[in-house]
């Protein structure tokens, strides 16, 4: 019996031996990105490119699909770059793939962002964080906006997220007036337009507005956020935006704003109405030529939209007249002007012949002299 025990204890042991090696092998087989951490290893966030970055000769994929690719230069270059990977993506604790997720959080901007604020203030670091105060003013326009809400065909998400239009991987707003901060500015068009809004992209493509920016790489020309702002997009169909969108487009077109002011449309807009013509109404929201509202052939139609009635003779109406451009509008410089002459007239006239009254008036106290016809009395 002592000897069968020792032969039992002896296959036991040996059996131990043989599944270590076997299962060491299967572990080297195993590609790296596929292999529990040690104790020794960490994520760090080379180990994440090794699987993400798009300098690979191909991504990854796994049974959810392709792994997101990271470019790694415009990585190390964005606001997030020094940043490790986990310190966003929490729940990740291994470099398996498929992730196994553990307890952390998601990663999360707003939650993010706030947390780094609310420690800034703590620490009495506001001054030297100033930007970070600015992103966290962002995030509450952000929750007030149309992007924050659930969307209509699927409830558990949003409109929008940070990441749809910022990329968080390559988020990066080159400083003002900088040659990279103009072409920043010019590829924010497609940004709303090619993941979102691509029906409108195409119309503003074809616009007076997207010529310039898409076409001539205008940086003056309008885009998306000039008319809709970056944080705080409103929904469109709501009086405080059409009130506020003529603000807006009177910040490039100031001389159209003010002769527009001048107008009945201009005059109820400007008491807090909406249900005026604004410049969209007539114009489109994302004019263009010949297409455009406004255009000679399409001028009626557009009336016709608020004035059933109107005629053929409606459209002679200059919305935007004024008293200044003889070149665009001599009619209504004429006009002015000789209204202008014929108030200066009837004043010169009516003060000369007072100041002429006086002047008698006076001479003749000064003469002594008695005007009796005035003491007649009347019958």
């Amino acid at each position: 019996m002592p000897e069968i025990k020792k032969l039992t204890g002896r296959a036991i042991q040996l059996a131990a031996f043989v599944s270590a090696i076997f299962l060491v092998n299967s572990l080297a087989a195993l590609p790296a990105s596929a292999r529990p951490l040690s104790a020794a290893q960490t994520l760090d966030n080379e180990r994440c490119l090794s699987c993400h970055a798009t300098d690979q000769a191909e991504l990854k994929t796994t049974s959810a699909g392709p792994l997101r690719g990271i470019n790694r230069d415009k990585f190390g270059s964005s606001v997030h770059g020094e940043m490790r990977c986990i310190a966003c993506h929490q729940d990740i604790t291994d470099a398996a793939t498929p992730h196994l997720k553990g307890a952390g959080k998601k990663a999360d901007c707003i939650a993010c962002h706030q947390e780094l604020w609310e420690t800034a203030k703590q620490e009495k670091l506001t001054a030297e964080k100033a930007r970070l105060g600015v992103v966290v003013n962002n995030i509450e326009t952000y929750k007030n906006s149309f992007h924050a809400r659930p969307n209509k065909e699927d409830k558990t998400h949003v409109n929008a997220t940070c990441d749809d239009c910022h990329d968080t991987h390559s988020f990066n707003v080159p400083p003002q007036g900088t040659s990279r901060r103009t072409e920043w500015h010019l590829t924010i068009p497609n940004v709303c337009g090619e993941k979102c809004h691509s029906d409108e992209l195409e119309e503003y493509s074809t616009s007076v507005h997207g010529k310039q920016v898409l076409g001539e790489h205008n940086s003056k020309g309008a885009v998306c956020i000039d008319c809709h702002t970056t944080h705080g997009i409103a929904n469109t169909s709501r009086d405080t935006f059409k009130i506020s969108i003529t603000e807006n487009c009177g910040g490039c077109h100031a001389e159209n704003l003010k002769s527009y002011r001048s107008t009945y449309h201009g005059q109820v807009n400007k008491l807090g109405y909406g249900y005026t013509a604004k410049c969209y109404d007539c114009h489109g929201s994302h004019p263009g030529d010949p297409a455009s509202k406004v255009h000679p052939n399409n001028r009626l139609k557009t009336c016709q939209k608020c004035h059933k009635e109107a005629t053929q003779g409606f459209v002679t109406f200059s919305p935007h007249a004024n008293t200044h451009d003889f070149e665009h509008y001599p009619q209504v410089w004429i006009v002015s002007r000789f209204m202008w002459a014929l108030l200066a007239w009837v004043f010169a006239f009516f003060w000369l012949h007072t100041g002429l009254w006086w002047y008698r008036e006076a001479r003749d106290r000064k003469a002594h002299k008695n005007h009796p016809e005035r003491r007649k009395k009347i019958p």
